[in-house]
């Protein structure tokens, strides 16, 4: 197979970039705000910006409703310069080589600055994305799988540590010693998060036994500074669909996992140290999912959403479900739970608090891209996308939200963002993590744009 050198291609994107990094468009949302039931409408400070990609964005995942993950990733990491390091992928980029990208975008300029290089390995068509992720003291680190047509067949995902000049520092051979593995990252969006406190990282990932075997996930948590592995799952809850981490300041991580099947149909939590036994089982259900409508286990009408922890240690986690399980209610709410004591024992967690957070008629449904931060002082932000249940790859709005410890809903807002494809923005992305600048002053998340070519930068004013 003929490659296009990732020297050549960082040559031809460096003139785009000149010409296009400096076209951005600013959005300031300047609805009035007003209370309606205690509730502060609109008062949320949103805005937006755009710049323009030297190719097109590769189309998102339209179902609302998508079970085995959303596609393509856009991720990012936020540096001390006021700057952006984007992972996002051109429409070529499933099969074609070269049309993956990793680019500098300043917050100041609202322009694209570089593009930095990274392995050519990384950047083949016909590979699955296996994650990204900024280590801190010059490290990025993204994976990829080998070489395949057909998803199913893929196998041997290898992970690259790289200097912003694409020197590389050092490589995982992720699946070295397991041999029935295959499918990474198919089921899910395989995602790569970084624990600053101990500068380790874990692994996350949905997997296949074998092409036509049964489905789990892998887990496994990694020194930043050589990639040695301190702890791994390989076969981890199946059927395992949606795979969220999240990484504590107490060196542990807490992971999130959707189980329609073992070892208990439902959203389960569980949390490990960085160097754990590898069977020490913590897990715990806090949404047992009720049992298949016509018997299709996979069938859950839910979706895992993301968590966050509190001050206080509890873990804050955002969902969207079905408020009755029967084959023609198709509208998902969204739900918020508050639990303490998750990780120290099988079935230890508590629920403090588990609050609906909508409760949609048949024209509104929330669906994929659950996502909640820190917010100010005693605050959760959430955001999630808004989809109509009558035609669930269209997106009405995106709702925006901030509430108490409690649950209780203090402010909210709508956005409707055209994408130019007769369609609203998906502005929530499922395996993002929201992120705040430098500053503290605004939340970030990124978006498809107004037009194919476009990617937006979403801020959100922190109060």
């Amino acid at each position: 197979m003929k490659h296009i050198s990732q020297i050549k291609i960082n040559t031809l994107l460096a003139v785009a970039l000149l010409s296009l990094g400096a076209c951005s468009k600013s959005i300031e949302d300047s609805t009035p705000s007003g209370t309606t039931n205690g509730v502060n409408v609109d008062s949320i400070g949103h805005s937006s910006f755009e710049v323009s990609l030297p190719e097109n964005l590769r189309p998102l995942t339209i179902s609302a409703y998508e079970t085995y993950g959303v596609r393509p990733s856009i991720r990012f990491s936020v540096n001390e310069d006021n700057t952006l390091d984007t992972y996002w992928e051109g429409e070529l980029s499933n099969t074609a080589d070269g049309h993956r990208h990793l680019t500098k975008i300043s917050l100041t300029s609202k322009s694209i600055v570089s593009e930095i290089p990274f392995p050519l390995e990384l950047n083949l068509g016909n590979t699955s994305f296996l994650g990204y992720e900024y280590l801190g003291n010059d490290r990025y680190i993204m994976g990829a799988s080998e070489v395949n047509a057909n998803d199913l067949e893929r196998t041997k995902p290898i992970y690259y540590c790289f200097d912003h000049t694409g020197k590389i520092k050092y490589t995982i051979d992720l699946w070295k010693n397991t041999s029935d593995a295959n499918a990474p990252g198919r089921a899910g969006q395989a995602i790569i998060v970084y624990n600053k406190f101990i500068d380790n990282f874990g692994i996350y990932m949905g997997r296949r036994e074998n092409v036509a075997g049964h489905q789990a996930g892998w887990l496994s948590l990694h020194e930043a500074a050589t990639g040695i592995q301190t702890f791994s799952r390989p076969w981890y809850i199946s059927h395992n669909f949606d795979q969220r981490l999240l990484p504590l300041a107490n060196g542990h991580y807490v992971a999130l996992a959707h189980a329609d099947a073992l070892p208990s149909r439902g959203l389960l939590v569980e949390q490990w140290k960085f160097d754990d036994a590898p069977l020490n089982r913590t897990w715990s259900n806090y949404f047992p999912i009720p049992k298949a409508v016509g018997g299709n286990q996979n069938v859950t009408n839910t979706t895992t959403g993301d968590l966050l922890e509190l001050p206080n240690g509890n873990i804050a986690i955002v969902y969207t479900t079905q408020r009755e399980y029967t084959a023609d209610w198709k509208k998902r709410d969204v739900r918020l739970a508050i639990l303490s004591n998750v990780g120290a024992s099988k079935g230890s967690a508590v629920t403090v608090k588990d609050v609906w957070l909508t409760s949609y008629d048949e024209t509104e449904s929330a669906g994929w891209g659950a996502q909640l931060s820190h917010f100010s002082q005693g605050k959760i932000f959430i955001a999630w996308n808004v989809f109509n249940p009558l035609s669930s790859t269209k997106v009405k709005k995106t709702t925006l939200l901030v509430t108490d410890y409690e649950g209780n809903t203090l402010s909210r807002k709508d956005i409707a963002l055209p994408n130019g494809k007769g369609d609203n923005s998906r502005l929530v992305q499922p395996s993002q993590t929201i992120k705040t600048t430098n500053d503290g002053k605004h939340l970030i998340f990124m978006s498809e744009g107004s037009a194919p070519n476009k990617l937006r930068v979403n801020l959100v004013d922190i109060n």
